[in-house]
């Protein structure tokens, strides 16, 4: 549930604040709806609930290819954007967005936790992944909507080398505060 809710903000929120940067916001929601994963997620939900199995669908394996060339495919895509972008390591915005990600984000996730009450494995889930580094989609996002890709690519790349520490750190007081058993 947390990735999926993590997964239709990006793909709503997010599409819309990056449209916005060319777009009216009309235009930014419409592109919204053009979206494949909303409807995918529907679609999720649907087949959640009914009691039809999945994997005797003829088109089952081929789905699965491509949900394992899903990661590749997003690196490979990343990587020649970061082959264009421009690095300044002097971008304090960068860092600024790195600080947000890797430390607020789990002090928040832990507010959240305590707020809600969760316990054990969903409490871990929920502060592990606030603080994973800023997703390759972000990159992508900023890159299709030519909503300052450079700055995307540097945050990707930059909170992705930085959470080598910081997420042993939050993995480590996640079990902590919050034992399985």
């Amino acid at each position: 549930m947390i990735l999926m809710f993590q997964n239709l903000s990006v793909h709503t929120i997010g599409f819309i604040n990056a449209a916005r940067a060319k777009n009216h916001w009309k235009d930014s929601v419409a592109k919204v709806f053009r979206m494949p994963i909303i409807y995918s997620i529907t679609l999720a939900f649907i087949f959640k609930f009914s009691n039809y199995d999945l994997t005797r669908f003829p088109l089952w394996p081929s789905l699965n290819y491509a949900a394992n060339a899903l990661v590749a495919v997003n690196l490979i895509a990343l990587g020649v954007q970061l082959a264009k972008t421009r690095f300044r390591l002097t971008n304090k915005d960068v860092y600024l967005s790195c600080l947000i990600r890797l430390v607020i984000g789990p002090i928040l996730a832990i507010t959240l936790v305590y707020l809600f009450q969760l316990k054990g494995i969903i409490a871990q889930v929920a502060m592990i992944s606030s603080s994973v580094p800023t997703a390759v989609n972000t990159a992508l996002i900023a890159v299709e909507y030519d909503n300052f890709p450079d700055f995307a690519s540097q945050t990707v790349m930059i909170s992705t080398l930085l959470s080598a520490v910081s997420l042993a750190f939050v993995i480590y007081f996640a079990r902590v505060l919050f034992p399985a058993f």
